[in-house]
């Protein structure tokens, strides 16, 4: 809350004024700052991470929904979101699955008539590198984290941190699991504040010429 002092004078003017001085002190409501949440978008067949801005609320995964375009109520229990949503299409489901289960309190989603889904059920909208954190156009601090999934040859990535065409900082990464299957993959990374992109390859077998390549731009702040 902002208080607000409002000052009344009091009658009378000059040195003979004795009516004195009255504050009163006024709440007005300030609003609070907006969430920001990551939802999963359908792009061209794939899913995309994104960064929505939504009104501060505990209810967070309804308010992510709503971020998709779903006004629908969102419950949790036993690891299970049920979703009060009674018809969507498929690419409406991989959405609000992959959605979901970003929250550590949801393994499983209920939703238009389909129980127990897990983000194996939608393996075809993954792209071979699915870079998870950070998002796209996301801020991130001076030593950060990137993150993700990926089913590529001998579960092998390179990461690296690009900036104006220049590499600044590059690291071979190797996934949990290789392909067909599909792990996840972390590393960390310092760099100086500006705009930069996280560039993430599989490098070929034959010649190390990138393949399956995302690129995320981030801003690093001061």
């Amino acid at each position: 809350m902002v208080a607000v002092g409002l000052v009344a004078a009091g009658c009378g003017s000059g040195s003979n004024n004795t009516a004195g001085t009255a504050t009163t002190t006024v709440p007005v409501p300030v609003s609070p700052q907006p969430l920001t949440v990551t939802v999963y978008v359908v792009d061209h067949g794939l899913l995309r991470p994104k960064l929505e801005h939504v009104p501060r609320t505990q209810a967070i995964a309804g308010a992510a929904l709503g971020a998709l375009g779903l006004a629908a109520p969102v419950a949790i229990a036993g690891g299970t979101a049920t979703v009060d949503l009674t018809k969507a299409t498929n690419d409406q489901v991989a959405e609000i699955v992959y959605t979901l289960t970003q929250f550590p309190s949801v393994q499983r989603v209920d939703v238009a008539g389909r129980t127990g889904l897990t983000r194996d059920d939608f393996a075809a909208y993954v792209p071979p590198i699915l870079v998870e954190t950070p998002v796209s156009g996301a801020d991130v601090p001076h030593t950060f984290r990137v993150s993700g999934t990926a089913s590529v040859f001998e579960a092998t990535l390179v990461v690296q941190l690009v900036r104006d065409g220049n590499v600044l900082s590059k690291q071979t990464v190797t996934a949990s699991e290789g392909a067909p299957g599909r792990g996840t993959f972390e590393a960390t990374f310092t760099a100086t504040p500006g705009a930069l992109t996280v560039a993430a390859f599989s490098p070929s077998a034959a010649d190390g010429t990138p393949q399956h390549e995302i690129d995320v731009p981030v801003t690093v702040t001061p």
